[in-house]
């Protein structure tokens, strides 16, 4: 027990809840774990911190978003207009919110009471697509691609029915893979092919030929020792489709799918192909 909390009569950290990170009044950190309080940070694991600063930054997140709507009102967090600076405000929010999802990994997509509720939202698919293609140009720094010209060949009135947040968190994760990766000047192009009931969406974008691509999926993956991020967007993925693939979707026969392949243009220049497939629409 430390000396602070020897002095404190109140004990609010024996009234906390089970799994929270809290601060008491002393700024110390405490953790409640079915009723032993933990005050060393270093137990605390990375999935409860994450998860405890999504749900404070979420707040003040939301307090951004609002304020942006009053600045302007035509602006919406479906549709980013990069030409607006009140709507690359909300961009940069929907970035930092995607970023701590991350970090928090793909617990959050896991089954509470109100999961449910979420498996059969209808999102409309080009609004995410064209979303994330504006949302993700407005990061710049050097180990990321300048002055791509995304095109997007899709039906403009396909929506997703179900799982659409799980989907929808797949393609955010595949457009920021072509900024990060593609060469500079390059025209990425996202195209599909409809189905009977499902759509295969296809992500074009040439890069740099990547080493030992059958590990692409793998956590912790990186293409080379410079490569932007962490190496955990694509490995979520696989994961994110097991998830979904193990819900009942009405007796669904066809099971969403990721795959990649690689085709060499150059000995300094390839076309990465992904493919998520079998989306229900």
């Amino acid at each position: 027990m430390l000396e602070s909390c020897k002095l404190c009569s109140a004990k609010p950290c024996e009234k906390s809840k089970h799994g929270v990170l809290e601060f008491c009044q002393y700024g110390i950190a405490y953790y409640n774990n079915n009723g032993n309080i933990i005050t060393t940070e270093e137990r605390v694991t990375l999935k409860h911190i994450s998860q405890n600063l999504r749900h404070e930054l979420n707040k003040v997140l939301q307090i951004i978003v609002t304020e942006a709507c009053q600045i302007d009102p035509t602006i919406s967090i479906k549709k980013i207009d990069i030409n607006k600076p009140a709507s690359k405000i909300i961009g940069a929010t929907i970035i930092i919110d995607q970023f701590i999802e991350m970090i928090t990994g793909v617990n959050e997509f896991f089954p509470n009471k109100n999961y449910s509720k979420n498996l059969s939202k209808k999102v409309n698919l080009y609004n995410i697509l064209d979303k994330y293609k504006n949302v993700y140009s407005l990061i710049h720094n050097t180990r990321r691609a300048s002055n791509l010209d995304i095109k997007i060949n899709c039906n403009k009135n396909i929506d997703i029915v179900y799982g659409s947040h799980i989907v929808e968190y797949i393609v955010s994760i595949l457009i920021d893979n072509i900024w990060k990766y593609s060469l500079d000047n390059s025209v990425p192009l996202i195209d599909m092919i409809i189905k009977d009931g499902y759509l295969d969406l296809i992500f074009n974008n040439i890069s740099e030929p990547i080493i030992e691509p059958k590990k692409i999926f793998t956590k912790g993956f990186q293409s080379t020792t410079d490569s932007e991020g962490f190496g955990y967007g694509l490995y979520w993925i696989s994961l994110l489709i097991e998830h979904y693939n193990s819900l009942n979707i009405s007796g669904a026969e066809n099971h969403l799918y990721v795959h990649h392949t690689q085709g060499f243009l150059s000995k300094n220049k390839s076309n990465q192909k992904f493919i998520l497939g079998n989306i229900k629409i």
